[in-house]
């Protein structure tokens, strides 16, 4: 073997030898792209990784089907027993590792969950149950780091493509709160505020990938019912959305669980928005919906018990009993 075929033979990875063998054996690049939860596009990436691996084309199209070459059927049986040894010893490893609660889990959480959740896991008595647990915002990797084992599940907004991955509904924010300075002459219109009343002054909403980047519910709200704005204006991180409320006189919506921390920025208010108003921004726009992402159960490194507790303190956040 020449070493420039086995350094290439040594960039594939085991999931490129896996599309090689279903393409092998479905003869379509769509049944594979089906079968093994990735895109079309990233099979058409591996297979073009095989073709320049191995200097062959490997598969070729002939009466809608790709049918091997003849390099390919010599592959095709040393492919097979490699990717079934792969298998063996990832049984081996997953068999010998018991959940215990003595490990550090580590979670992805999206915006409006962090802080909320790292409260709730900061009690005492959850540490005793859970074991230690380590929070991280979600970002655009978190996905491929659970994959790869770097991160154990997240909790995310969006809804990522990613191979072995499970996701699993964990509902929407069930109410919205109002949030501006403590001398906002907003304020008068409390407890009744209304859409109409907020749209009286600058707004102003931060960022959430997968949720508003594009359009926040309000701005949206206001064009549909044909009620003008004041202004909109879109910011990227917490310190910004909070020296916005303190500068500009401006409005904002927070979901319940933030109330806490928001209470603890010197110098705004927080209450939450009315049930009817919450129902009106809704028919405009869906409120933010949680996922849960993990790994198969046999890939997990905590327990069922630790799974359940994890979703009821999550269940907590997400539906907590409003104080009007």
């Amino acid at each position: 073997m020449t070493s420039r075929l086995l350094k290439q033979l040594c960039e594939l990875d085991i999931f490129t030898l896996m599309v090689f063998k279903n393409i092998y054996e479905t003869g379509h690049a769509n049944c594979t792209a089906r079968d093994l939860a990735v895109s079309a596009p990233k099979v058409s990436r591996c297979l073009a990784a095989l073709r320049l691996a191995f200097d062959d084309e490997l598969f070729y199209r002939r009466q809608q089907k790709l049918k091997p070459t003849p390099l390919a059927e010599s592959l095709y049986q040393p492919v097979c027993d490699f990717i079934h040894s792969v298998h063996r010893l990832e049984q081996q490893v997953h068999q010998s590792r018991q959940p215990s609660n003595d490990i550090c889990i580590h979670i992805a959480v999206a915006h409006g969950l962090l802080c909320a959740l790292a409260m709730k896991l900061g009690l005492k008595n959850i540490q005793q149950q859970l074991g230690q647990v380590r929070l991280y915002p979600w970002q655009d990797d978190s996905a491929e780091k659970i994959h790869r084992g770097q991160l154990d599940l997240g909790i995310c907004l969006e809804h990522p493509e990613q191979l072995d991955l499970i996701l699993s509904s964990l509902g929407q924010t069930m109410g919205v709160c109002v949030v501006s300075r403590e001398d906002h002459p907003l304020w008068q219109r409390s407890p009744a505020i209304t859409l109409e009343d907020i749209s009286q002054y600058t707004f102003v909403y931060l960022t959430i990938k997968g949720f508003n980047e594009r359009m926040d519910p309000m701005e949206l709200f206001c064009q549909q019912e044909g009620i003008p704005l004041s202004q909109v204006h879109a910011v990227h991180d917490r310190e910004e959305w909070h020296a916005h409320l303190l500068t500009m006189g401006s409005v904002a919506f927070s979901t319940p669980n933030e109330m806490a921390l928001i209470k603890g920025m010197p110098g705004l208010r927080v209450q939450h928005l009315p049930e009817t108003e919450v129902a009106k921004l809704h028919r405009a726009f869906s409120l933010p919906s949680y996922s849960l992402v993990e790994k198969a159960p046999s890939y997990r490194r905590y327990s069922e018990q630790q799974r359940k507790q994890l979703l009821a303190l999550v269940t907590q956040e997400l539906y907590p009993k409003a104080e009007y």
